[in-house]
């Protein structure tokens, strides 16, 4: 239905009659009556329902008492709402205070005959009265088998709750208590014995914690009342000035509890804001969501705390940024990293530093022009040489080596073929002994890296391998316009905790 359709009713067409050009004002009276509900209209599928353009959403079909107190449902009268800024739909069977306003009814909150938060109906007095003997009340009221609640139809689907309790006052308080366990608290600091003074606070809550009306109740009865319990509450958000709030946050019992926080608070006091429930979430649909303290932003959960972005993240701190794991960091891109220091970078490690790259730069960034030497490459090739000057064989062993240099002509000399000085061989024979040692420090030792220019804990790769890492492949997101969502209910919407 377009805009410019719609109809705005108005109860009363003739809310003055006029003689000519006087006006005269109309003679009823307003009258206040005491009504019990028989019918409620909530929506689209009640028979009653306004389906042009939903106008009497909220009325309720009314039996008068001592106006029309035995007559049939179907020719009982309506009432709608006098208040829609503040408005409390009635069950059926509740008692409400009726108005009569310029010939239209209209009523009021409900009437806690039996003070309890759930309901306060007059349980099937209305089937009672229904088109029957003017004696049918007090026949009603004697026969207690016929106002049991069990049998008693409060609405479609509305089932109370036994469990649920009302809240305790405190000397000021102004409290909203909704059917289901939800209530707003307008009171003060005095609600907790461990607070001084009279501190403003708002408390709100949905759904009142688990088994309270067992453990925490003032008088073990339906109209025993207990306190708001941050902790055990479905849903609660605590808005104080100065209170102390008994909070006992998920990860008290920890081992990373406030691990990284230099001096965590000891209660949580004074002016604040808690929110807790199941599940919070932050939702901007627009712009951003900001977080501000004068001091520090503390995170904290037993599981995993993750920031996913389709665009940067971007850390600057004026001081230190500091990575801690009991395990692995690891930090993963699938193009560059880059690390900067204006001083120095320092890596330890108990146990093994790797570093795999294609290639590796040491002193620079793209400069190739000094490639790096290999320990038992170097070795091997020096134990090369020295068996090219001997003229020995390649695998002959260090110990035989001496002894085979000696029975060899090496050098021509004026007289003919002779052989090296003993001061060469044996020198040449110590340097090929110290080439040819396995490296221990290896998982597999090899000859010839064990050389003493060696290092018995640093190794290279010169091909270098190329690591193998998975790269982050995912669709950049698409934003969607989330203003006119239309929300479907899976689930029944009423549930008991």
């Amino acid at each position: 239905m377009s805009s410019d359709t719609i109809i705005y009713r108005r109860p009363t067409a003739d809310l003055l009659a006029t003689t000519g050009n006087v006006d005269a004002a109309r003679s009823d009276q307003s009258v206040i009556y005491e009504a019990l509900v028989v019918d409620v209209i909530l929506d689209h599928t009640h028979p009653e329902y306004s389906h042009r353009d939903g106008y009497n959403v909220g009325t309720i079909k009314v039996r008068i008492f001592n106006v029309n107190q035995t007559l049939d449902d179907s020719l009982l009268p309506w009432a709608d709402p006098v208040d829609l800024t503040f408005h409390e739909m009635p069950l059926i069977g509740e008692l409400v205070t009726l108005y009569k306003i310029r010939g239209n009814f209209f009523y009021s909150k409900k009437i806690p005959l039996a003070r309890r938060q759930q309901e306060n109906g007059m349980l099937n007095l209305n089937a009672a009265l229904n088109n029957r003997g003017s004696n049918t009340l007090a026949n009603a009221v004697a026969n207690q088998s016929e106002l049991s609640p069990d049998t008693h139809k409060f609405g479609e689907y509305f089932k109370p709750d036994n469990r649920i309790r009302q809240l305790k006052h405190f000397e000021g308080d102004i409290l909203f208590q909704g059917r289901m366990g939800q209530s707003i608290r307008f009171g003060s600091s005095q609600m907790d014995p461990s607070s001084e003074g009279m501190a403003p606070n708002i408390v709100l809550r949905t759904g009142q914690g688990k088994d309270l009306e067992k453990t925490d109740i003032s008088i073990d009865t339906v109209f025993g009342v207990l306190l708001e319990d941050v902790n055990k509450d479905a849903s609660s958000i605590w808005m104080t000035a100065d209170q102390v709030v008994p909070f006992e946050p998920t990860t008290l019992r920890a081992g990373s509890f406030v691990r990284s926080v230099a001096n965590p608070p000891q209660k949580f006091d004074k002016a604040q804001v808690i929110i807790n429930s199941d599940r919070v979430v932050l939702n901007s649909k627009k712009t951003h969501i900001m977080m501000f303290a004068n001091e520090g932003i503390h995170l904290n959960s037993f599981k995993d705390t993750t920031i996913d972005t389709d665009n940067n993240i971007i850390l600057t701190a004026n001081i230190d940024i500091r990575q801690n794991a009991s395990r692995n960091i690891e930090n993963i891109a699938d193009h560059d990293f880059t690390v900067h220091a204006g001083n120095e970078i320092l890596t330890l490690a108990i146990g093994k530093t790797s570093m795999l790259s294609d290639k590796i730069y040491v002193g620079s960034v793209d400069n190739d022009k000094e490639p790096m030497v290999g320990g038992t490459s170097l070795s091997k090739f020096l134990a090369r040489f020295i068996l090219a000057l001997t003229a020995t064989k390649m695998g002959t062993p260090p110990a035989s080596f001496l002894s085979t240099v000696n029975t060899m002509t090496h050098v021509i000399t004026p007289t003919g073929p002779g052989r090296l000085a003993p001061a060469v061989v044996s020198a040449l024979s110590a340097l090929y002994k110290d080439l040819v040692p396995t490296n221990s420090g290896q998982k597999k030792p090899a000859a010839f890296a064990g050389a003493i220019f060696n290092s018995e804990d640093n190794f290279v790769m010169l091909a270098n391998e190329i690591p193998k890492m998975e790269k982050n492949e995912f669709e950049p997101g698409e934003q969607i316009k989330t203003e006119n969502n239309k929300w479907i209910l899976t689930e029944p919407y009423y549930r008991v905790l």
